[in-house]
């Protein structure tokens, strides 16, 4: 590929890859996991979700340990939950795109090293002679 068109598109690489390493800097406060409504029953026989209305109830879900932990938020703090895991999802979606821009831009720079590289020297004709004969 023409080293002209490969600087094009490192340069373009490295502008995305800044982008991400953006969004990665700009969260303050994450929370791993994710916050999701679960509709259960209760068990009691004479209730309203014996006959399925299902009570609602939000949780926070997450794995610790290889475990699948849910714990049941608060009332009023459901909204602040949902943008905190959401803020985690976006700090991972771009950390998983920083490391496969990385990834691009070592193979463009592999790639601009092969198209620039030059051969070594030629031993011109003659030249194996008058080195063998100043030893």
């Amino acid at each position: 590929m023409d080293p002209s068109d490969l600087r094009k598109q490192l340069s373009e690489a490295g502008r995305l890859f800044e982008r991400h390493l953006q969004t990665l800097m700009g969260h303050r406060f994450l929370v791993r996991g994710g916050v999701y409504r679960l509709h259960r029953k209760c068990g009691k026989a004479g209730c309203r979700c014996a006959q399925g209305a299902l009570h609602a109830t939000w949780v926070h879900m997450v794995r610790e340990g290889g475990v699948q932990r849910c714990r049941a938020l608060p009332k009023g703090g459901v909204a602040r939950w949902r943008a905190l895991a959401g803020q985690y999802q976006r700090f991972r979606r771009a950390r998983r795109e920083l490391a496969r821009q990385y990834a691009r831009i070592l193979d463009l720079v592999d790639q601009l090293e092969r198209a620039r590289a030059v051969g070594p020297p030629r031993r011109r004709k003659g030249a194996a002679d008058a080195a063998a004969g100043s030893v």
